[in-house]
């Protein structure tokens, strides 16, 4: 009986977290695809990734998705090597759809009896074939357990 009691203490203890969606919406925005906007860049990576540029996703998101050295919002793409595949010898200004999903995320510590909340936003598009994404995330002030739902 001891050790079921220590083994149900010691799982209510283990710190697990919940992920809530708290809003999810698509927009569309201008996006220029140009040496001046689409780029090879290092800033706010470990790796030189390709990045398009996009000013008007500062009006629609709640975070910051400007990269520190970086002159607008942006987001990056895994699947091109160099800007030149996407922009692809054919710069324009073209509409792209972004989906915006903002989460709430729960941590709680039974041992501390506290709770920490996290805001998660991500956003990813897909541009002339090439899914761009871009996440941040905002650590809300420590709550009570009891709050953490």
């Amino acid at each position: 009986m001891k050790k079921i009691l220590s083994l149900a203490i010691i799982l209510l203890s283990v710190n697990t977290f919940a992920q809530t969606v708290i809003s999810e919406k698509t927009v569309t925005l201008n996006v220029d695809i140009s040496t001046a906007r689409v780029k090879l860049s290092k800033a706010g990576y470990s790796v030189p990734l390709v990045k398009v540029l996009v000013p008007d996703l500062a009006d629609v998101t709640l975070l910051n998705h400007r990269n520190e050295g970086e002159e607008a919002p942006c987001l990056a793409t895994y699947d091109a090597f160099v800007a030149e595949d996407v922009i692809q010898n054919n710069p324009a200004i073209e509409k792209a759809n972004f989906t915006i999903k903002l989460s709430k995320i729960t941590t709680p510590n039974a041992e501390q009896g506290t709770c920490q909340v996290k805001l998660l936003e991500e956003v990813n598009g897909i541009i002339r074939g090439f899914q761009f994404i871009h996440s941040r995330s905002f650590l809300m002030p420590e709550r009570n357990i009891a709050d953490c739902r």
